[in-house]
């Protein structure tokens, strides 16, 4: 399950981060800093300017070439030079991600929602990761987050999110929500085995996740997803 999710994490992370990040706040006016003030001030600020640039480049490098170790070290730096830029702390999450470092990947979504509380992609992965974790009460309430927000343009990371969501939903004994969840799927034909496994297991109101699903009882699970699927 969450291996299928890594896979969205690669094709899609540059698409779902939905919307700029807010504008940092401003100083007072009345009150510039002795640096400001400078001329040495101001060259340091160019200083760090063009260091902040040159990381950002550095980094996008790093995550096109799918050097995530790389890119995760390169968008830390950028965001110590600035703290406010959420595009860092998203980037350096989906490279954790990908890496299956899930607490890691946790840490910079939240860090994500802090500066953009809005956005639905992070609550997705932040609720993906939760789930990889096993802390499934909070891992639905993003997931529900996520959908009540959307995702932006990541059909694969919605579809990868309803999944978990719909399967959590069996497990807590919710098999309609679990079940018109996944009825989603078969609205647009997606016929995955797993999405068939998950509807045999709501099915039959088996309250487990896929993971648990005995071996003896699984041709009798997909037989009946595969029912509940034609309806």
């Amino acid at each position: 399950m969450v291996s299928l999710a890594c896979a969205a994490a690669v094709t899609c992370m540059a698409s779902v981060f939905a919307g700029p990040p807010p504008p940092a706040q401003k100083p007072p006016a009345s009150t510039p800093s002795a640096a400001a003030k400078s001329p040495a001030g101001r060259g340091h600020g160019a200083s760090s300017a063009a260091d902040f640039d040159r990381l950002i480049k550095e980094a996008t490098a790093a995550r096109q070439r799918e050097r995530w170790e790389d890119a995760i070290a390169l968008y830390a730096k950028a965001v110590r030079l600035k703290p406010q830029f959420v595009e860092g702390y998203w980037y350096q999450g989906t490279a954790y991600y990908t890496l299956e470092k899930y607490e890691r990947a946790e840490d910079a979504f939240r860090a994500v929602l802090r500066l953009a509380p809005d956005n639905g992609a992070a609550h997705a992965f932040l609720g993906l990761c939760e789930f990889a974790l096993k802390d499934y009460a909070r891992s639905v309430s993003d997931l529900l987050r996520s959908r009540t927000l959307g995702v932006g343009d990541a059909p694969e990371l919605a579809s990868v999110s309803r999944y978990h969501l719909a399967v959590l939903m069996a497990r807590a004994e919710q098999f309609e929500q679990a079940l018109e969840t996944l009825g989603e799927f078969a609205a647009t034909g997606d016929d995955n085995a797993r999405v068939i496994e998950a509807m045999g297991i709501a099915t039959l109101r088996m309250p487990l996740l896929p993971a648990e699903l005995p071996g003896d009882r699984r041709e009798m699970v997909l037989m009946a997803g595969r029912a509940s699927y034609m309806m």
